[in-house]
């Protein structure tokens, strides 16, 4: 691998030498939107063309820009470079990279340092590995722009008080990520109902939260 030789490490390998970049800037207005003429495509904005460079087929950058709700405006040297570097330092692949930013391309409007670098290190101080917060941000990269103040702490602490120790919400976390991302209200009634019914096992606690209130309502015969 060219990469390797080269000293960058296999994680880094899938990005192309020489198009490694500064550090992150603070968060900014959306820029201007700026297009690259190419045969193929004629008004492929930049942060497009640069997508397509790493490997985004037209299929993913299709679904990019209908999830982010208008085209790709990143500013590709201060937003988007910062990011997809840091992605690869904590040991994510170009699959694993791709499936986050198709699944949440909004987190480039999230700031680098101030908030998705603090949530990666609280998720490792939970206990998780690099290897365990790789695949949580892949499965749900909205981690990366939730509060630890107002989001991801108080629903720790509120597992904490029922009992649950470190461990078993990091690995709550590691194969359900989702999971801070319901409202502390659905949380502490699903948990109660279970807990009533002396239900709350290894994996049924958290597996439930992504059940509909339908759904969950049969289940635990809370009709």
């Amino acid at each position: 691998c060219l990469a390797v030789a080269a000293g960058l490490g296999p994680c880094r390998s899938w990005l192309a030498i020489g198009r490694w970049c500064g550090t992150g800037a603070p968060f900014a207005s959306r820029p201007r939107v700026l297009r690259q003429s190419s045969p193929l495509h004629d008004d492929r904005t930049l942060a497009e063309a640069y997508f397509a460079s790493l490997g985004f087929s037209d299929g993913e950058l299709s679904r990019v820009n209908s999830k982010y709700g208008r085209r790709l405006e990143f500013d590709v040297e201060r937003r988007v470079k910062p990011l997809l570097r840091w992605l690869s330092d904590l040991g994510m692949t170009a699959p694993e990279v791709r499936k986050a930013v198709v699944r949440c391309p909004m987190i480039f409007d999230v700031d680098l340092e101030t908030i998705s670098k603090p949530v990666a290190l609280w998720l490792k101080d939970l206990g998780m590995d690099s290897s365990q917060v790789a695949k949580a941000i892949t499965m749900y990269p909205q981690l990366l722009s939730l509060s630890l103040g107002d989001n991801l702490n108080p629903k720790v602490q509120m597992l904490r008080e029922r009992g649950f120790a470190n461990s078993q919400i990091a690995k709550a976390l590691s194969r359900f990520p989702q999971l801070v991302g319901y409202s502390m209200k659905r949380l502490r009634h699903r948990l109660n109902v279970l807990e009533g019914q002396g239900r709350v096992t290894d994996t049924s606690w958290y597996g439930c939260m992504a059940l509909t209130d339908e759904k969950f309502a049969v289940r635990y015969g809370t009709e």
